[in-house]
């Protein structure tokens, strides 16, 4: 009795095991289809075509430089939010922050984008002051800027918080009896400890960067050689020629792919 009960497990265990694998290959069939589909409708040869047109040259430079610059501000102003976040978490006013810092990663693009135009225009809270001084931020490279950061930011931030509450407190507690400030434990313990997470947060980031579309639309446009990123030229290519958009969305993934198989195999391994 006993046998033909552990048989029967047996067989049910591998049935359950069939299915899940079956759900994880539909699962896996339906993210990479989208992305063959790309790739063979280009062709190999509009792919590299598409660095011929000096258009195209100048978006991706643009989008690499507009995104490293996000980058920047990513870590100067999360790392010290995700280490205020690390440790007051928990508290009421922690958990608001952490829903604000958050926010931006599930609100629409379109939503971020009309709240930067209206946050950073000529009557908005920031632009109006800007204003009486000459600076216009939209349709702008600074506007491209300030939309990546928005939306990108919240990936370091949520990625080097958990990973610093993964430091034992006792290490904490262990420096600031020795006498160290709490910048001083944060910049020589533990930072150094937790280097990996941020740079695989930062790269996560500037990929999420390279990507925004819909905010940098609304509130930088889609000027050509002055705020027209690599996504907003594709959006452009729809229009005109749909093979063209698709080698440089091919373009696109693949620097994409690339990154991030930079951050799970140089970055992720302990």
């Amino acid at each position: 009795m006993f046998k033909e009960d552990k048989i029967r497990t047996n067989s049910v265990g591998k049935m359950v095991t069939a299915i899940f694998f079956i759900i994880i290959v539909i699962y896996l069939f339906l993210l990479i289809a989208p992305v063959f589909s790309i790739i063979k409708y280009s062709g190999l040869m509009s792919i590299l075509n598409t660095f011929n047109y000096s258009d195209n040259i100048y978006c991706i430079m643009l989008s690499l430089a507009t995104s490293l610059i996000a980058l920047i501000l990513t870590f100067l102003l999360g790392t010290p939010t995700a280490f205020y976040l690390a440790e007051a978490s928990n508290r009421p006013f922690g958990k608001l922050i952490d829903i604000i810092v958050e926010l931006p990663i599930v609100l629409p693009p379109a939503v971020v984008g009309i709240g930067l135009l209206l946050t950073f225009g000529e009557r908005g809270i920031i632009g109006s002051i800007l204003s009486n001084f000459g600076i216009s931020i939209v349709f702008t490279p600074a506007a491209v800027v300030i939309a990546q950061f928005f939306v990108s930011s919240a990936f370091y931030v949520k990625i080097l918080k958990n990973s610093i509450k993964d430091v034992p407190k006792e290490i904490f507690e262990a420096t600031y009896v020795l006498g160290a400030s709490k910048a001083t434990t944060a910049f020589k313990i533990i930072i150094p400890m937790v280097k990996k997470s941020i740079i695989s947060g930062l790269i996560l980031s500037w990929i999420r960067s390279l990507g925004e579309f819909g905010a940098t639309l609304m509130f930088a446009g889609n000027v050509l050689y002055k705020t027209r990123t690599v996504p907003l030229q594709i959006y452009t290519y729809m229009n005109t020629d749909i093979r063209m958009a698709t080698a440089f969305a091919a373009v696109l993934y693949i620097l994409s792919f690339t990154l991030l198989l930079l951050v799970r195999v140089g970055f992720s391994e302990e």
